[in-house]
């Protein structure tokens, strides 16, 4: 990903998507920024949350689906910070 001048808060589509294990979340932030990441399902339910500090700029975190108990093929994950709040839809295959 290019680094836009003038990019503020911004949730990338996973990639590769559809993925069988492992894919990558990327989003850019304006400043440096306490994250959370969640996984969820279509029903809402929460499958994982991952919290950290992130610096300014492109961000990625690494999902590895053997991690947590997806029966679902349709996940949602989310990036919220104190300012900022996005999610996306992603599939996974079997």
């Amino acid at each position: 990903h290019k680094t836009i001048a003038g990019v503020g808060f911004e949730l990338y589509q996973n990639q590769p998507n559809p993925f069988l294990t492992k894919t990558v979340i990327g989003f850019h932030l304006p400043e440096a920024a306490d994250v959370k990441l969640t996984i969820f399902d279509e029903t809402g339910r929460t499958l994982m949350t991952k919290n950290g500090n992130y610096a300014k700029g492109y961000n990625r975190i690494l999902f590895d689906s053997e991690k947590i108990e997806a029966t679902a093929s349709l996940l949602y994950y989310r990036i919220e910070t104190a300012n900022f709040n996005s999610t996306r839809k992603m599939v996974k295959t079997k």
